[in-house]
């Protein structure tokens, strides 16, 4: 009876471990090509979770590079100032292209590109960026300095993305290191959206690999493992 016990008690925590079995945490690195700042890029490194059964990306957030900071003689990709992106504002699924977009931001809002004189536009998407000509949110007054970057997550996360997918990766820097003036400095291509960024960055390429398990998570599988096999042993010998 205690090893029936002991064995159920141990399934139920093996089966409360991963409740979230079908979510999984990926890392992702995001690559546009910057022509005027070379040899210097903008890059997106971040993390994001996966539910396999809804196709939902949620925790999104990393770090931005400003490709127009540092020094490009002495560190070509290296000693830029890099933004936080710590607030997965916006998500959807794209049956079309087979996957998830979701996007990370610096603020804790949407509010990126001017929407004119009468608050018109989403005043975030790439395409609102276009229509604005990449000019700051809220242009006539204090610059709020949001940026994000816009990721595509295939319904098999570890696929490699297409030419399709990639063109519709974006990003946006409204920060102080990301400006021309009153522009934001932006990547998009002209095959996803009609015009590449205000540099003529372009997204290159998006890479996705699987996060490691963290060490506690694996020391409870094995512990109850460990138990079922104790269990099992004693029951045989009996």
């Amino acid at each position: 009876m205690k090893t029936a016990l002991l064995v159920a008690s141990t399934l139920a925590l093996l089966g409360s471990l991963p409740a979230q079995a079908h979510t999984e945490t990926y890392n992702v690195t995001l690559t546009f090509f910057e022509p005027d700042t070379q040899p210097r890029d903008t890059i997106f490194i971040g993390s994001f979770d996966y539910d396999t059964h809804t196709k939902t990306v949620s925790g999104l957030q990393g770090v931005l590079s400003e490709s127009m900071t540092g020094d490009p003689v002495a560190y070509p990709n290296d000693n830029m100032t890099w933004l936080t992106l710590s607030n997965q504002l916006v998500s959807w699924y794209d049956a079309s292209l087979g996957g998830t977009f979701a996007a990370a931001f610096r603020n804790t809002d949407t509010n990126t590109f001017w929407t004119g004189l009468l608050g018109k536009g989403d005043g975030w998407s790439p395409k609102a960026g276009i229509d604005a000509q990449g000019i700051y949110y809220g242009f006539g007054s204090t610059n709020p300095g949001n940026a994000y970057a816009l990721i595509f997550v295939p319904d098999d996360p570890l696929a490699a993305l297409t030419q399709a997918q990639i063109d519709k990766l974006a990003y946006a820097d409204c920060a102080p290191g990301g400006m021309m003036g009153a522009v934001c400095m932006t990547g998009t291509s002209v095959a996803g959206y009609g015009l590449a960024g205000t540099m003529s960055g372009y997204p290159l390429s998006q890479t996705i690999t699987a996060a490691v398990p963290e060490p506690e998570t694996w020391g409870m599988l094995l512990a109850g493992l460990g138990l079922v096999g104790y269990a099992t042993r004693r029951r045989s010998r009996r």
